[in-house]
């Protein structure tokens, strides 16, 4: 059973372990928690919507990018660092499971098995769609010329679009996507 405790407590750990990658110019993790605290917010939306179990899809939302120093291979380790966390909390072992599988496969490019992993996949593209993607340009602006910063996010756009699966998270999702589209067009 998932208590108010664990849920505050990972919450905490959460906070108390942002990933270096993920702190903003000024020294602030403002962005980050803007995307993992909407990632709980539509994650919690879409599991109301399809009878999913919130509490695994807010553990999972809280968690899902503690590893994203690791790059392309952040969820395999943001499940790591969950094992890890969870250990620690009395959670039935199926829950866990339901947790560490919706972190695993939140990236782009994976299978949801069930609806909660769906979810946070859902969640997790729609606020990219909302507000992460401009951080995500920002960061490629860094490394690449404009032009070439703006065809990788739009790339990384239309992957996160692509793994947006329920009803529901396509219809929030088309709702941010021009305004993100038309960002990047004319974004300098």
């Amino acid at each position: 059973m998932v208590t108010d405790r664990i849920l505050q407590d990972t919450e905490q750990f959460m906070k108390k372990n942002i990933p270096s990658s993920r702190i903003d110019k000024d020294g602030s993790a403002e962005v980050y928690f803007r995307h993992v605290y909407g990632v709980r917010k539509y994650g919690l939306l879409l599991a109301e919507k399809y009878e999913a179990d919130p509490d695994i899809i807010e553990i999972a939302a809280l968690l899902h990018d503690v590893g994203a120093d690791k790059g392309k291979g952040h969820a395999v380790e943001s499940e790591s660092i969950a094992r890890a966390y969870l250990r620690e909390h009395e959670l039935t072992k199926d829950d866990k499971n339901k947790i560490f599988a919706c972190i695993r496969n939140h990236s782009m490019g994976s299978e949801a098995d069930s609806i909660e992993e769906q979810i946070i996949q859902d969640a997790d593209g729609i606020i990219f769609l909302e507000d992460t993607y401009k951080f995500y340009f920002e960061k490629q602006k860094e490394k690449y010329p404009l032009e070439e910063a703006r065809k990788i996010t739009f790339e990384k756009t239309k992957g996160m679009l692509k793994k947006i699966k329920t009803e529901e998270g396509i219809r929030l999702a088309q709702e941010y996507l021009p305004v993100a589209l038309d960002y990047l067009k004319n974004a300098s």
